[in-house]
């Protein structure tokens, strides 16, 4: 054996009963981080129940329909072509002012011409040209020359970025408009 000894650990004893003392329990790092996670859980499971409340509710609802609101669109601008058919000096012009100033957009003022390119001077009555299929269009510029409805003619063609063509003819002096329109 060797020169030292070994000592014998000795149970601890309890002193007797005449001196009473507190045991203090020291908490280890290993206490608090077990904690800290028994906190965490009991926190990340209120979450979730909270979640899960919300979203019971949200799916349980009944669903209420929407009601659509009545937007009101702006008046469409309607945008058109003048063409003098009938030969007269001018008379596009003026007709191209008067309308401009009842709202309407004149973009063009010309001469009528045949398929050929050459000018035609031999319309005898004053039409409307539908262009894009808009009925409601030409009948507004119609009523605002005092035209027919039978004077629309359609002829859609989607080349055209306007919406009618007003060709001027002959007849134009017999127009209920002509005399605001001729000053």
């Amino acid at each position: 054996m060797s020169s030292q000894r070994r000592r014998r650990p000795r149970p601890l004893q309890r002193p007797s009963g005449r001196t009473s003392r507190k045991v203090v329990r020291r908490t280890s790092k290993s206490d608090i981080k077990s904690g800290i996670m028994q906190s965490l859980i009991i926190l990340l499971v209120i979450v979730n129940m909270v979640l899960i409340f919300f979203v019971i509710r949200q799916c349980s609802r009944t669903k209420t329909p929407v009601k659509e609101e009545k937007i009101e669109e702006k008046p469409r601008v309607i945008q058109l072509e003048v063409l003098n058919g009938c030969g007269e000096p001018g008379v596009a012009a003026k007709f191209t002012d008067y309308l401009r100033d009842r709202g309407f957009d004149v973009v063009k003022t010309a001469n009528f011409e045949e398929e050929t390119g050459r000018p035609n001077f031999n319309v005898i009555k004053t039409i409307v040209i539908d262009r894009r299929g808009n009925p409601e269009s030409c009948l507004l510029i119609a009523r605002t020359l005092g035209l027919n409805e039978n004077r629309i003619i359609e002829e859609i063609n989607e080349a055209y970025l306007i919406d009618a063509t007003l060709v001027i003819g002959r007849d134009f002096s017999d127009l209920s408009c002509w005399k605001d329109v001729g000053m």
